[in-house]
Parts: structure tokens; C-alpha cells; sequence
């Protein structure tokens, strides 16, 4: 894997490793990544719009330097089967982001905006994370109403503050997590595992799960649901 020069925008970079590079405020639309290496790579405040990283890796795993991309512009960008372990996504900016079956235990996308950047912005909003990893992260003080979570795990994540509501969390693991203020109303639970998801203090209303998920969630108010005789 050599090392390239900086990247530019409209170009495609195949097995090249930018570790340690900084890229911070670069402007890298429309850019297409695989096979490359991100450790310790600062994409802080860059715009990577309409860009993709497919099997890239960033962080070092001798190390665990993560890339940065805090403050960055990621509109309609897409990672599939990276490696985003304890990558920093604190304050990004995303409509469109999607991840698609990374692993992303421990990253931070914590008040990050993923709402259409004008317009009646609050009735525009995507975010996209199916069949990842990515337990220990942290969605905390963000607003992800009517986004995809699906067939993800979410073991021991921070979701305080977030409003999920009418979100897909279908087939997610949901153990142990960090919950304060979280709104999941009119969210989808249908065949999602949990096991601290308290309807005293989560507002559940309209929210879909299978009967068979019923005892779980009412296990913390002390209600026992059994089959009719």
C-alpha cells in the first residue's frame, strides 16, 4: 500500500494509505475510496460530499488513532464495510449519511446534524446505519426522527437526549443503553432485542413491536403477560 499525495475531489484512490495525512477544511466531493487506510487521518471540517469509502480502515489498530471527521461536511456520503472503530464524528453534518455494515463499536456522532441543510429542515431528515456494529457509540443530543437503524447492534450505546421517533430500529440489539430523555415514539421495535427500555421513562407512544416483544417491555413495570388459557 503506498502513500499518494492529497486526494482531490472527482478523483477514485484504490488500496492507498492517507494515514496520518490532514485533510482538515479540504474540499473531497464526489470521491471514491477503497481498500485505503485512514489512521489518524483529520478530515475535521472537510466536505466530503457525495463521496464513498468501501472496506477502507480507519484507525490504527497497534495504535487505535482513529480518523477525525468532526465538524465535517458528509452529505449524501456512504461507508460500506469499513472499519470506524472510535472514530470521531462529534458535530458532522450528514443529510444522507448512510453506513452499510461497518464496524463502528465506540465511534461518536454525538450532536451531529442530519437534517436537509435548508428548507423546513425539521421535516427533512436521513440518516442510514444497517447491519453495523456499533455498540459503545455514541447518537447522544442528536435528532434522528424517521431515520434507519436496522439490524444493528446497539449494545451499551449512548442515546441520551436523541429523539428516535418513528426511526426504524427493526431487528437492532437495544442492551443496556444509556437513555436519558430518549423519545422513541412511533418508532419501530418489530423484532429489535432490549432489556432497559422503560416505558415510565421513555416516551413509547405509537410505537411498533411484535406480541411477542410485549413482556420485555412491560418486564420493568412489574407486568407479567402470559398465553390465554
Amino acid at each position: 500500500m503506498t502513500t499518494p499525495a492529497q486526494p482531490v475531489s472527482g478523483e477514485t484512490y484504490d488500496q492507498l494509505d492517507f494515514s496520518g495525512a490532514d485533510l482538515s477544511g479540504a474540499e473531497l466531493n464526489d470521491c471514491v475510496f477503497t481498500n485505503c487506510r485512514f489512521a489518524g487521518t483529520s478530515f475535521r471540517a472537510a466536505d466530503l460530499s457525495r463521496s464513498e469509502f468501501e472496506h477502507c480502515q480507519f484507525n490504527d489498530e497497534q495504535s487505535e488513532q482513529p480518523a477525525d471527521f468532526s465538524q465535517a461536511e458528509l452529505r449524501e456520503v456512504l461507508f460500506s464495510r469499513c472499519n470506524l472503530t472510535v472514530v470521531d464524528f462529534v458535530r458532522a453534518k450528514g443529510y444522507e449519511l448512510t453506513f452499510e455494515n461497518c464496524q463502528l463499536q465506540g465511534a461518536d456522532l454525538s450532536k451531529a446534524d442530519f437534517r436537509m441543510p435548508f428548507g423546513n429542515s425539521n421535516e427533512l431528515n436521513a440518516f442510514t446505519m444497517r447491519d453495523c456494529n456499533f455498540s459503545f457509540g455514541n447518537l447522544a443530543n442528536t435528532y434522528l426522527q424517521g431515520c434507519t437503524l436496522c439490524g444493528c447492534r446497539l449494545i451499551e450505546a449512548c442515546l441520551d437526549y436523541c429523539d428516535l421517533s418513528e426511526a426504524d430500529l427493526s431487528g437492532s440489539e437495544l442492551h443496556n443503553l444509556h437513555a436519558t430523555g430518549l423519545t422513541l415514539r412511533g418508532a419501530d421495535l418489530r423484532g429489535a432485542t432490549f432489556n432497559n427500555i422503560n416505558p415510565r421513562e421513555i416516551d413509547l407512544t405509537g410505537t411498533k413491536i411484535y406480541f411477542s416483544q410485549l413482556s420485555l417491555l412491560l418486564e420493568p413495570l412489574g407486568i407479567e403477560v402470559e398465553d390465554d388459557p
